[in-house]
């Protein structure tokens, strides 16, 4: 195994597989694609690794043996260089042949120097935690709200106010000319939602049931449908119908029907504690996040871009795993919210090196201070994990990959180095 520096942080190992390993290789990947191979005079899957070989070229089932020699040998490899490897390489083959084995070459990056200038008594301003009568009772009206009653305006002469929850049809106009999705029929609005666009809603305060009226608007310059973007609009809009909300009085008997508790005074504390409670976790990661930005900014790292496109590929994979999660089709979300995956990649970069920037500060940290993860603080993060995802800890540990149990260490130490600097602050 051979090691050659190319740049600051970057270098190339050079590593081999040899004949009897690779041999390995091609016989798993003649078993898992001669099946999907047809060769004439032979039933499917049936054929001899030498005749298509002889058909298709001798390198036919190259790819598959890489894949299948090439993990092991670059752990090898990279476990053997000494380099503090962070991110993924980028493999090429450099000679192939049965007879011979293979040679890999490998691109790898190390973790880059960290210039720290100081991370104790870093000072923050610190977020108020108090919580006020007016916050109470904005919950309150939030749960009055939820808990009110729905009923049709029947009184002719009673017109749209705020809100209402208005029956409309509509359909809108953009140089007299009617667009595609400015349509609908028996739209259900509610007043002062903003869920339309600009003044919409607001011009329809004062129209009585059977009152129609041409509301003017324009597009916002960010919407996500191009062609509208920016432009005035005119909606024929009219009403069908008024529904109001009937709200209950908040008083004792409002209390005791929406909660645990017997009077007012006593739900009132009780979203008070909660409200507190947000407010001091809130505070908390705003503590927490004022003190990271402190520490970028008294840190010199010159990130290898690859460590910055990584973290965007994992933010781009999160994003994926959410909407599936979600059931929300990746193509519809794109249609609906403008973007793209090229402009979400892009709006990810800055958070993305912000994220990895904090990382290796805070790994810094933890090696001056010689925090480490313990045994027991591992064995924690398992029984978490294995919690989180119902599987059993021994069998999570088994399956595990050396190089995510690494990993695993190394988030312990960044939450311990968070947690010296974090204590460590002054409040400004």
């Amino acid at each position: 195994m051979q090691v050659d520096s190319i740049e600051k942080n970057k270098f190339k190992l050079t590593f081999e597989i040899g004949a009897e390993r690779f041999a390995e290789g091609l016989r798993h990947s003649y078993g898992k694609n001669k099946s999907r191979i047809n060769i004439p005079g032979f039933r499917k899957g049936k054929a001899p690794r030498q005749v298509i070989e002889m058909h298709y070229g001798n390198d036919v089932f190259y790819g598959d043996a890489f894949d299948f020699v090439l993990p092991e040998a670059y752990e090898e490899a990279s476990a053997q260089s000494g380099l503090d490897i962070i991110a993924r390489p980028q493999i090429d083959v450099l000679e192939a042949s049965a007879e011979k084995g293979v040679v890999f070459t490998a691109i790898v990056y190390t973790k880059p120097e960290v210039g720290l200038t100081g991370y104790k008594g870093l000072t923050y301003e610190a977020s108020s935690t108090v919580v006020s009568e007016d916050e109470v009772m904005d919950e309150l009206k939030k749960l009055q709200d939820r808990n009110s009653r729905v009923i049709t305006v029947t009184d002719a002469e009673r017109a749209v106010e705020n809100n209402d929850i208005v029956t409309i049809d509509f359909t809108g106009y953009i140089d007299d000319e009617a667009f595609p999705g400015g349509h609908a029929v028996d739209f259900e609005l509610t007043i002062g939602s903003k869920t339309f666009i600009d003044t919409y809603e607001e011009q329809l305060i004062g129209l009585k049931v059977g009152e129609s009226k041409q509301v003017h608007v324009t597009f916002p310059e960010e919407y996500h449908a191009e062609e509208l973007a920016g432009k005035p609009a005119m909606f024929e809009v009219e009403v069908k119908e008024i529904k109001s909300k009937e709200l209950p009085e908040i008083d004792d008997d409002f209390a005791a029907d929406v909660s645990e508790f017997e009077t007012i005074d006593e739900l009132k504390s009780s979203i008070r504690v909660k409200l507190a409670e947000g407010k001091e976790a809130g505070a908390k990661r705003e503590k927490e996040q004022a003190i990271v930005d402190k520490l970028i900014d008294s840190t010199h790292i010159d990130i290898p871009e690859v460590m910055i496109d990584e973290r965007v590929d994992q933010m781009m994979r999160d994003l994926a795993s959410d909407m599936q999660a979600r059931g929300i089709n990746p193509e519809d979300y794109f249609r609906y919210t403008g973007a793209s995956p090229e402009t979400i990649r892009s709006s990810y970069r800055e958070p993305a090196e912000k994220h990895v920037r904090a990382r290796l500060a805070l790994l810094e940290v933890a090696s001056m201070e010689n925090l480490t993860a313990s045994e027991e603080d591992i064995d924690a993060e398992f029984v978490k994990i294995s919690e989180s995802y119902g599987i059993p800890k021994e069998k999570l540990m088994t399956i595990m990959a050396d190089k995510e149990k690494k990993e695993l260490s190394k988030d312990i130490a960044v939450r311990k180095a968070l947690d010296l600097i974090v204590e460590s602050a002054v409040a400004g």
